[in-house]
């Protein structure tokens, strides 16, 4: 009896930690998302170091302004990085939110064949596939081009990043196919570098 007792009570315990997680998580967002890619990417023998990414719009782990989401201008803001290590051909740019229940997490945009002596996108990159500087855009999670901005639940707070990969080579890619899943896969075994900014954002 004392054993089946005591079974008991840790399983109780256990449910009962399991449901007071959950309620935090649905209260504050969802803590633990889906991975992103930059910072897990293994770097490649004789790669010293990642990509250092900055921003112009915000500071690292700080919040984005209204106009950088649904809620206000809907415009990209600006981000920089290092130069890649040598052999770098272009970059691509991925913008995720992993503050979601779900397996990827949501993108907002994609962009892709950036050339490789380009460090920096200005604020408010207009939303076509192909850009004058020779970058595509690939489809975001409303499966259109270009940077979309953030839009969370009322009340919940979701970090998203901002990733920067060096590859060497550009990837050959129609925008109209050019979803995440697309992406990365054509990155596969290309990617000489990475790194990432990340930003939150409060939904209204």
């Amino acid at each position: 009896m004392n054993k089946y007792v005591s079974r008991s009570a840790v399983s109780l315990a256990a449910v009962a930690l399991f449901a007071a997680a959950a309620f935090a998580q649905g209260q504050n967002g969802a803590q633990q998302g889906p991975p992103v890619l930059a910072n897990k990417i293994a770097l490649p023998q004789g790669v010293a170091a990642r990509l250092l990414v900055t921003s112009s719009s915000f500071n690292s782990g700080g919040a984005l302004e209204d106009k950088y989401t649904q809620n206000g201008d809907n415009m990209s803001p600006g981000i920089a990085w290092t130069k890649g290590p040598p052999g770098t051909q272009s970059y691509v740019v991925l913008t995720e939110d992993a503050g979601v229940n779900r397996r990827d997490p949501i993108v907002h945009w994609v962009i892709y064949n950036i050339p490789s002596t380009t460090t920096s996108l200005p604020q408010d990159v207009p939303t076509d596939a192909h850009l004058e500087n020779g970058a595509d855009q690939g489809k975001n999670v409303r499966g259109s081009a270009g940077y979309i901005g953030p839009k969370p639940p009322a009340g919940q707070t979701h970090p998203y990043h901002f990733e920067v990969f060096a590859l060497n080579s550009r990837l050959n890619l129609d925008p109209a196919n050019a979803d995440r899943a697309a992406v990365v896969n054509a990155m596969k075994n290309h990617v000489l570098s990475s790194g990432e900014v990340v930003a939150n954002y409060t939904g209204k």
